[in-house]
C-alpha cells in the first residue's frame, strides 16, 4: 500500500507544484494552468487524500492543506473584478450583446445565421465568422452595420454587427499569428456613445503571444474614453495573471457571475474562458449562456447592459 501511496502522492505533489508555480514566475506555462487554478485544486486535493488514505503520512496531509489554500486563492480571485450591483436592477436595458466563438469549420452555418437574426440582440460580436459568410445578405437585414466579412478587412473571421450606424468603427491587428481581430466601434443610443470592443486572442500555451496581445489591445483601447463593453474568446480565465492585469489597467469589470463557457460537453467543470466585461456607466442587467452550442466548441453569451448615472440615488428621493 505504501508504494501506492507515493504513486499517487507524487502525482497531487506535481499538480501542485504546477498550480503552485504562478507565484513563483511569470512564466506563460503556468498562465495556461492559470486557469484550471480551482479544479486543478480540487483533483490535488483528491489525489492526496486518495494517498493518504493508503498509508497515513504528513506529506499527504500537507498537500492537502496547500491544495485547499490555492484553490481558496483561486475562488477569492474570481470575485475582485466583480462590478457592484446595479442601483436600480429593475431598469431597463440600454442593449442587448451576443458574443459568441462560432468554430471556423463549423457545418452548422445556416443555424447560427437564424439565430444571431433572432437573438434580439443590438450588437453582435462573431469570433471565427467564416461559416456565416454565406449568409452576410441575410444578417444584414438586421444588421446593416458592421466590420468584418468584407467591411474594412479582406478576411471573414472576426466580425461586429450593429442595428445602429457605427460612429467610428476602426479594424485592428493585435496578434502576430492572426490577423484582423480587434474591432473597435462606438456605436449612440439616444445619445449615449458606447465603445464596443471586439477580441479574440490567441491560446495561452502559445508561448507569451497571448499576454502580447493583451497588451496591445490595452494600447489600443487606452484613448478611448468612457462607457465600454469589451467582449470575445480570451481562451484563458480571469484568474490568469495577464487577464488580471489587464482588467486592472482598463477598468473592465465582470458580472457577479461567469458562465462557464468550454468545454462544452463537461461544463460542471469547465471554464469561463469567453468573456463580457463593461466599465463606467455601464452595468450588467443579466449576463447568460447561450442554451445552444449551435454546432460550435464555445457556448455563446448574451448581456443585457444598463446605463446608470452614478450620481442618482435609489430609491429616488
Amino acid at each position: 500500500m505504501k508504494s501506492v501511496s507515493i504513486v499517487i502522492g507524487t502525482l497531487a505533489a506535481l499538480a501542485v507544484a504546477a498550480l503552485a508555480g504562478r507565484y513563483a514566475t511569470g512564466s506563460w506555462i503556468f498562465y495556461t494552468i492559470a486557469s484550471l487554478q480551482i479544479q486543478g485544486a480540487v483533483a490535488a486535493f483528491a489525489l492526496a487524500a486518495i494517498s493518504f488514505g493508503f498509508y497515513r503520512h504528513a506529506l499527504n496531509l500537507a498537500l492537502m492543506v496547500v491544495a485547499i489554500l490555492i484553490g481558496a486563492h483561486g475562488y477569492i480571485m474570481l470575485g475582485e473584478f466583480r462590478q457592484p450591483a446595479p442601483l436600480d436592477p429593475a431598469a431597463k436595458p440600454l442593449f442587448r450583446l451576443l458574443s459568441i466563438n462560432i468554430m471556423g469549420d463549423n457545418p452548422q452555418g445556416v443555424k447560427v445565421a437564424d439565430y444571431i437574426i433572432g437573438s434580439g440582440a443590438d450588437v453582435v460580436f462573431i469570433q471565427e465568422s467564416a461559416p456565416i459568410g454565406p449568409h452576410i445578405d441575410r444578417i444584414k437585414v438586421v444588421y446593416p452595420y458592421r466590420l468584418g466579412c468584407g467591411a474594412q478587412t479582406i478576411t471573414c473571421d472576426q466580425s461586429l454587427w450593429s442595428k445602429r450606424p457605427l460612429a467610428e468603427g476602426k479594424v485592428i491587428t493585435a496578434s502576430p499569428i492572426y490577423r484582423d481581430r480587434l474591432m473597435i466601434a462606438t456605436i449612440d443610443f439616444d445619445g449615449r456613445p458606447v465603445n464596443f470592443v471586439n477580441v479574440h486572442l490567441t491560446k495561452p500555451y502559445f508561448d507569451n503571444f497571448h499576454a502580447y496581445e493583451l497588451r496591445r489591445i490595452q494600447k489600443s483601447i487606452a484613448p478611448l474614453k468612457g462607457p465600454m463593453i469589451l467582449a470575445g474568446d480570451f481562451n484563458a480565465s480571469i484568474l490568469t495573471p495577464d487577464i488580471r492585469g489587464f482588467l486592472k489597467s482598463t477598468y473592465l469589470m465582470t458580472a457577479e457571475k461567469e458562465p462557464q463557457t468550454w468545454p462544452v460537453k463537461a461544463t460542471w467543470a469547465g471554464m469561463a474562458i469567453d468573456h463580457v466585461f463593461v466599465r463606467d456607466a455601464l452595468r450588467f442587467k443579466s449576463l447568460a449562456r447561450v442554451e445552444e452550442t449551435l454546432g460550435s466548441n464555445h457556448y455563446g453569451l448574451i448581456a443585457d447592459v444598463l446605463w446608470q448615472d452614478d450620481t442618482a440615488t435609489y430609491p429616488p428621493q
